[in-house]
C-alpha cells in the first residue's frame, strides 16, 4: 500500500526576529511576524539584536524623608542634583551624603542647562543656578517667570508664561536689561505673533531651536541675533505636556494625547519634516498622563516615556520599535552617567544592573510576550516543539514557561551545581558562594561542569576565580496538537534570559 501524502507539506517553523516590537493597532493576527502584541520587561539586544529580558536595577539611595520629581547631572562638578515633590534641591557626589541646597523657585517643571561653573534651573519662578554640592544661587536679577532654559552663543534663554522668549546679556547670566544701543545687552523675541497660544517648551534642532506653542505650532529660530529669523515650522502638533519632548541627534520627538511626532532634517519642503512614529502604539500613547517625561538614554539607545506607577513606554532608536518596561517602584526619572544608567524613583536612586540581574527594588521583576497569532485555513497540527534560551547570569526555578497553543513548555534551566567545603554546601549566585540552606531554586550561573570538578573554586578570600559563561540551552517536546489558530505567549519572573528562537514541526491539515 502507498504510504499516505497527508502531512506531506510539513515544515519548520523557526520565530527568532521581533525587531518589529509592539503593534496594538490591530489584532494580534494581523500584526507582522516580527511584531509582538504585548511586550513587558522584555527589548531587543543590542548585540544580537534577539528578545531578552531587561536589564534589571541596584538601589543605590532609599530616603522616608523626601519624594523625588526629577534629577539631572551636573556634569562639571559630578554631582547629582535633586529636586522633590515639596520643591527641596538636593546634591550628592557619591551618595554617602545627600545635602539639601536650596529651595526651587517656583512650582513647575524643572528644565536644566550646562553654564560655565555648573547647571541653571528654570522652574517657573526665577532662575537658579547650582555648582555641585554647594548651596544653590537665585538670580535676582533674572525674568520673575523662567519655565525653560537653553544656553546658545554665550546668552541664556528663557521663556515666560506667554510667547516671549528673553536673552541674557552676552556672558552673563545676571545681565537682564535690554539697551538699544548695545548689541551685547539682553534681548526678546516674540514667538507666533497674534497667534494665540503659550509656549511649553524649547529645543536645539541641529543648528535651530523649536519653540512649541500650546496651540499645536511649532516655531524655528534661525540664525543670531541681528540676522535671526522666525519662521513656522509645522501646525497640528500638539505636545501633551511641559516635558513631553526630547532630542536625539539632530532629531526631535514632541508626543501629543495619540501620536508622537519626530521631526528631522530632510531635503524636502524647507529641509524640516514631521512624521508620526507612534501609530502602532497610539492606544498607550493616549492611556500615559499629561506630566510624561520624555528622556532619551544614550548608553541604551533608547527613549523613554516615562507614565505612572513604574510604567515606562520605550522606543528602540536601533530598530525604531516600541517596547514597555514595568518596574516594581514608581519611576519619575532617568539619566545617564558615565554611560550607567540611573533611573529615579520617588524614594530611591537606582542603577540598571550591568550583570543583567532580573530584579527591581529586591523584588523579581515579571516579563510577559506575546506573539502574532497564527491561522490557518484548515488546521494546523504541531508535532515538535523547541525552546532555546540564553540564560543570563543566575536563574530561579520559577512558574516561567511558553505557552504555544494550549501546550505549556517550562523555560529551559539550568543543571544546580555545588560544592563541599568547610563541611558545608554552597552554591552559587552572581560568582559569589551562598550557603545551601536546601534552597533548591538557585541554580550556578556557570556551565562549567562545577559539579563534576574537585578543583576549589571559591575556597578562600584569596581564591577569586570567575565562573565562565553561560552556553546556549534549549528543551524539545513531542506533542500533538491541533488547532485552526496558534497563539504563543510567554510569561515569567526573575530569570533573565535572551529568547534565541522557537521552533515547530508543522503540518496543515
Amino acid at each position: 500500500m502507498k504510504l499516505s501524502t497527508k502531512h506531506a507539506n510539513q515544515q519548520s517553523v523557526m520565530l527568532q526576529d521581533f525587531t518589529g516590537g509592539l503593534n496594538v493597532s490591530c489584532t494580534e493576527n494581523l500584526i507582522a511576524d516580527n511584531e509582538l502584541a504585548e511586550v513587558i520587561n522584555m527589548e531587543i539586544d543590542s548585540n544580537s539584536k534577539l528578545l531578552r529580558t531587561v536589564q534589571g536595577t541596584d538601589t543605590l539611595y532609599t530616603t522616608n524623608e523626601y519624594t523625588f520629581k526629577s534629577a539631572a547631572f551636573d556634569i562639571l562638578n559630578s554631582a547629582l542634583i535633586l529636586f522633590t515633590e515639596d520643591n527641596k534641591i538636593l546634591a550628592t557626589k557619591d551618595f554617602s551624603e545627600v545635602k539639601e541646597v536650596g529651595t526651587l523657585t517656583g512650582t513647575g517643571e524643572v528644565i536644566t542647562a550646562m553654564w560655565e561653573d555648573g547647571l541653571l534651573i528654570a522652574s517657573g519662578g526665577k532662575l537658579q543656578y547650582a555648582k555641585g554640592i554647594e548651596d544653590v544661587e537665585t538670580i535676582e536679577t533674572s525674568p520673575e517667570h523662567c519655565n525653560g532654559v537653553y544656553i546658545r552663543s554665550g546668552r541664556v534663554l528663557v521663556f515666560d508664561d506667554t510667547d516671549q522668549v528673553l536673552f541674557s546679556g552676552v556672558g552673563d547670566e545676571t545681565n537682564w536689561t535690554q539697551d538699544t544701543n548695545d548689541p551685547s545687552s539682553s534681548l526678546f523675541a516674540q514667538i507666533g505673533y497674534k497667534v494665540g497660544g503659550h509656549i511649553m517648551g524649547m529645543v536645539n534642532m541641529s543648528k535651530d531651536i523649536l519653540f512649541i506653542k500650546s496651540n499645536g505650532m511649532v516655531f524655528r529660530l534661525e540664525n543670531e541675533y541681528p540676522d535671526w529669523r522666525i519662521s513656522e515650522l509645522g501646525r497640528n502638533i500638539f505636545c501633551k505636556g511641559t516635558a513631553s519632548y526630547c532630542n536625539i541627534i539632530n532629531n526631535v520627538l514632541i508626543m501629543s494625547d495619540i501620536a508622537l511626532q519626530s521631526i528631522q532634517t530632510t531635503q524636502e519642503y524647507g529641509d524640516m519634516k514631521p512624521t508620526n512614529i507612534g501609530s502602532k502604539v497610539a492606544s498607550k500613547i493616549a492611556n500615559l498622563p499629561s506630566n510624561t517625561k520624555l528622556r532619551y538614554v544614550p548608553p541604551l539607545n533608547q527613549v523613554w516615556c516615562i507614565g505612572e506607577n513604574g510604567y515606562v513606554l520605550v522606543l528602540d532608536c536601533n530598530t525604531n520599535a516600541f517596547f514597555q518596561r514595568q518596574f516594581n517602584d514608581v519611576a519619575v526619572d532617568v539619566l545617564s552617567i558615565n554611560n550607567d544608567v540611573y533611573v529615579i524613583k520617588e524614594s530611591a536612586i537606582c542603577k540598571l544592573n550591568a550583570g543583567d540581574v532580573f530584579y527591581d527594588a529586591d523584588e523579581p521583576l515579571r516579563f510577559k510576550v506575546r506573539m502574532k497569532t497564527r491561522m490557518a485555513d484548515y488546521q494546523y497540527l504541531i508535532k515538535r516543539l523547541t525552546i532555546c534560551v540564553t540564560p543570563l547570569q543566575y536563574m530561579y526555578v520559577s512558574n516561567s514557561h511558553f505557552d504555544i497553543g494550549t501546550i505549556k513548555v517550562p523555560l529551559p534551566h539550568l543543571v544546580p551545581s555545588s560544592y563541599i567545603n568547610d563541611n558545608k554546601q554552597y552554591i552559587f549566585r552572581n560568582s559569589e558562594p551562598l550557603p545551601y540552606r536546601n534552597n533548591k531554586n538557585i541554580y550556578t550561573r556557570a556551565s562549567d561542569k562545577v559539579a563534576d570538578s574537585f578543583e576549589p573554586i571559591y575556597n578562600s578570600k584569596f581564591n577569586k576565580q570567575q565562573l565562565q559563561n553561560l552556553e546556549t540551552i534549549r528543551k524539545t517536546k513531542r506533542v500533538v496538537y491541533r488547532s485552526p489558530n496558534i497563539r504563543i505567549s510567554g510569561v515569567g519572573m526573575g530569570e533573565p534570559f535572551i529568547l534565541n528562537f522557537i521552533q515547530a514541526d508543522v503540518a496543515e491539515v
